[in-house]
């Protein structure tokens, strides 16, 4: 907190004042980033998946984001609940909604957003810890998508970013 405090140029108390403590700090730095991806995905008039995808996945090439200063498993953890309850809380529903053009008719929206989510949450708890490298998680994330395919009304999009995921290569 002293870090923060003192990198931001502000007193104790004012610190203290809007966060009580690193984790409240964390929470609000997760909710910062999911809200940007609310935003983003609320602004286009694309397929949703592929919208998420193309903004917010580092397998795509974008930016990892916080996670890559947390260090110790215990802030990975606390990283990954925030991120939970700000995916539940702000984007999980945007994502149902804008969802119920893109599935097909006898599916529904919801159903493939807590679907989606559920798949990319699972992928980030074995990624953030250390359990999967990025190209097992890329070519994981290729077989849930093609596994999400046939709820969709048109998925030729995804097999694009099916494609580059399948060429995420092992690092050494």
């Amino acid at each position: 907190m002293e870090d923060i405090r003192n990198a931001c140029g502000i007193s104790r108390g004012g610190l203290y004042h809007h966060f009580g403590n690193k984790v409240a700090i964390l929470n609000a730095l997760v909710t910062e980033e999911v809200e940007a991806l609310a935003d983003v995905l609320e602004a286009s008039e694309r397929s949703p998946i592929e919208v998420l995808l193309e903004a917010g996945s580092s397998h795509l090439g974008n930016e990892a984001g916080i996670i890559t200063a947390l260090k110790t498993t215990e802030e990975k953890l606390t990283y990954l609940s925030g991120l939970d309850l700000a995916i539940t809380r702000n984007l999980s529903p945007i994502l149902g909604i804008k969802l119920a053009d893109s599935v097909r008719p006898d599916v529904n929206p919801a159903h493939v957003a807590e679907l989606f989510l559920t798949v990319n949450a699972h992928i980030n708890r074995r990624t953030c810890l250390g359990d999967w490298t990025e190209a097992q998680s890329a070519k994981f994330a290729a077989t849930a998508l093609e596994a999400i395919a046939p709820f969709l009304r048109d998925p030729s999009g995804l097999h694009k970013i099916i494609q580059t995921l399948n060429s995420v290569e092992p690092t050494q």
